[in-house]
């Protein structure tokens, strides 16, 4: 590199990198650009903090009085909307094969004179739960508005029967459950879902760039260079390289926190120094994986393709989307092995939950022990930079 003739050490390579980086455009692009517009393209697709209006069909064969009430109150209700009046189940299942309803409702003849006549009656409720989160949420939905309209029925007709209103209504729910929903109670999905993706895709980008940096030295045939610039040591060479990444992406990560703090409007309840120490170590952490990865697999298309499918699949199994407790024991292993399943935990504790910071503590020795571990193979790295078997594989 020209003015750098005769340095070596640490601030060698750290320069040697910052010029590497500005004769490759990938790397601004894989740093921040990519990064960012994850970040943006997250805001845009759940910008709507609650899932509503999702359509549903409804078959009436009844016709009667209360049959339009129950549509009526489907139709009212904030997270569903009657999208199709069908006129018979098949139309209304091939109204679901093409994916145009969650569900579809089945109101059954004679349903009012029966229950009228006191014998009782039942609506069919078909949902598609092969969506799962929607098909959930809209079955949970019908059968609250079917609940509510069996209530009134039931203390229409105790009244009727002389019983005065309060009582009517004890009978008819003896045993209430008294509910105070913790976290979330708005059931907001910037606070639930968005928050966890970016840290996600945060990581993507830390452990493709680690790999792409480091493994290009031996792709290229670099290597030896890389380590001269360094005076010969390994240490000076690998963190005076990853430095540079470090502090690029410590920057996007500060950005990811307001962005999810400002932007998302996700309430921080607890240490902002401990979320901000969490996200830097996850950074290092990633980079880690970035050594382990480039030291197991010196062809750099191997390495790029085991962190892909390293990061690529992590969100499957830190648990926002499945519980771990759930889990099998493969599963609930491999998720311990993920430096994102412990950042999440952490972040949730200290966002949501208002936890003190001793509480997290465990989550961030976790984080450092994966950096330590990986940092630990840097001595390692000296034979693959000095022998020539090990370069120049794509």
């Amino acid at each position: 590199m020209p003015g750098n003739k005769g340095r070596t050490g640490f601030l060698a390579v750290f320069a040697r990198e910052i010029s590497h980086i500005r004769q490759h455009a990938r790397y601004p692009l894989a740093m921040f650009v990519f990064p960012l517009l994850s970040f943006i393209l997250i805001w845009g697709l759940f910008s709507e903090p609650y899932p509503h209006e999702l359509p549903v069909a409804v078959v009436d064969l009844d016709h009667s009085k209360l049959s339009r009430s129950l549509i009526r109150a489907v139709d009212a209700s904030p997270v569903i909307r009657v999208a199709f009046r069908a006129a018979d189940p098949v139309e209304a299942k091939n109204r679901m094969l093409e994916g145009a309803i969650y569900a579809w409702l089945h109101i059954p003849q004679a349903l009012e004179r029966d229950i009228l006549e006191g014998k009782g009656g039942e609506v069919i409720c078909f949902t598609n739960t092969q969506m799962l989160l929607p098909g959930s949420i809209v079955s949970s939905s019908l059968q609250a508005v079917v609940s509510t309209i069996s209530a009134g029925l039931n203390i229409r007709s105790r009244m009727q029967s002389g019983v005065m209103q309060e009582k009517a209504m004890t009978l008819l729910d003896p045993v209430r459950i008294d509910r105070h929903v913790l976290f979330n109670p708005q059931l907001n999905y910037m606070y639930f879902l968005s928050a966890a993706l970016c840290p996600t895709f945060l990581q993507i980008f830390v452990l493709m760039v680690a790999v792409m940096a480091l493994g290009s030295e031996f792709k290229n045939r670099t290597a030896e260079q890389w380590l001269k610039t360094a005076g010969g040591s390994v240490w000076w060479a690998i963190t005076g390289k990853l430095a540079v990444y470090f502090l690029c992406f410590s920057l996007v990560g500060l950005i990811m926190l307001a962005i999810i703090f400002l932007g998302f409007g996700v309430p921080l309840r607890g240490s902002g120094a401990g979320l901000i120490a969490g996200t830097l170590i996850l950074i290092l952490a990633y980079m880690a994986y970035g050594l382990v990865l480039v030291y197991l697999f010196p062809s750099l298309r191997m390495a790029l393709s085991a962190s892909s499918f390293l990061s690529g699949t992590a969100f499957a199994f830190v648990g926002i989307t499945f519980p771990l407790e759930g889990m099998p024991a493969l599963g609930k292993a491999w998720s311990s092995l993920l430096p994102l399943t412990h950042y999440l935990h952490l972040f949730q504790e200290q966002t949501l939950r208002q936890a003190p910071i001793s509480v997290s503590v465990p989550d961030l020795l976790i984080m450092l022990g994966f950096v330590g571990a990986g940092y630990c193979l840097i001595p390692l790295f000296k034979s693959h930079m000095t022998d020539s078997r090990y370069w120049g594989k794509a």
